[in-house]
């Protein structure tokens, strides 16, 4: 079948759009229906050759997405968030370190270091060099030996007390009467250290952050050693379990008192025989202590007790940390 002349296409189209619909009402349109409905010649036409264009152009071509958008650079005007000694500057002096009392430690290694010292000079001189007459010649030569050792224990018993470390402060500069020579930082340290002949004070020194260096992580040794836990949420845990058990302890000390009150003064005497003896015993051995070199000298640091700002964060924010310092 041949295909229909192109120009029969518009009045076909307008003899359709012309003929009365069986299914409307038989009444004539209206003009107005009949102006809306009806097409004329010229834009028939245009419809027939624009169509056949659009089919011939093809499908139109798919959008690409854009990329997204990059974050606008800082600009060089603007500041960054400042630093933490820089916001302890602000708050004036911060306690960072307060370590717990040592009077019955340095009363043990005082007192047996004076044994040993008075037992050596006293042997010494009886001894060794005005021996007793009928003695034979080997017993001064051994007293000699034994004199050594108990001398060597007296000097390890003084000096367990030097270079104890009672307060660690952030001073800033503008509070700090001595600061470091030559230096200018927004903060310093300055650390409060006993000395080795009783009675005198304490000794106060000040040091730059970055001169106080620390061979481990402050908060995740007192973890250790006060048996806490060092994620945050076990923390968190801790401390609740903490605050209710210390509670717990209140009430049945009340308790206690009101129930039994003619043995609490044995009671509490025991605990404090209990602490003498922790005293006694750490001038032996010297538990609880850690070592921390401040500008290449060594100074002990107890980390079985005391306090530390935010359970020693603060600290390890602050201070340099080398963990191979003290082979050096």
């Amino acid at each position: 079948m041949a295909p229909l002349p192109t120009h029969l296409g518009p009045r076909l189209l307008l003899l359709v759009q012309r003929a009365p619909c069986r299914c409307a009402s038989t009444s004539p349109l209206s003009p107005s229906s009949n102006s809306q409905i009806t097409l004329t010649r010229s834009s028939t036409r245009r419809l027939i050759q624009t169509t056949p264009r659009r089919a011939a152009a093809g499908p139109l071509p798919k959008t690409k997405p854009k990329p997204p958008k990059s974050k606008p650079p800082i600009p060089s005007g603007s500041t960054l968030p400042p630093s933490y000694a820089s916001q302890l500057a602000t708050k004036g002096r911060t306690l960072l370190y307060e370590a717990p009392s040592h009077i019955w430690y340095r009363a043990a290694s005082f007192t047996s270091g004076a044994f040993c010292v008075s037992y050596t000079v006293y042997q010494y001189w009886s001894i060794y060099l005005h021996p007793p007459e009928g003695l034979s010649s080997w017993v001064p030569h051994a007293f000699g030996v034994i004199c050594l050792f108990m001398g060597s224990m007296g000097a390890y018993f003084v000096l367990g007390t030097r270079r104890i470390i009672h307060r660690i402060e952030a001073v800033p500069a503008t509070l700090s009467k001595i600061p470091p020579k030559g230096a200018n930082h927004p903060l310093y340290i300055e650390v409060t250290s006993s000395r080795v002949i009783p009675f005198l004070p304490a000794k106060r020194t000040t040091y730059l952050p970055e001169d106080v260096v620390m061979p481990f992580r402050m908060h995740g040794v007192l973890s250790t050693a006060r048996g806490k836990p060092t994620s945050q949420l076990a923390a968190l845990k801790a401390q609740v379990a903490e605050r209710a058990e210390k509670q717990a302890r209140i009430k049945a000390r009340q308790e206690e008192l009101m129930n039994h009150r003619m043995t609490v003064p044995f009671r509490d005497m025991g605990k404090a025989m209990g602490t003498i003896y922790g005293g006694i015993t750490r001038a032996f051995n010297r538990e609880g202590f850690a070592k921390i070199k401040l500008k290449g000298q060594e100074y002990k640091l107890d980390v079985s007790g005391g306090w530390a700002l935010d359970d020693g964060r603060a600290m390890d924010r602050l201070l340099l940390l080398r963990p191979n310092a003290m082979k050096s």
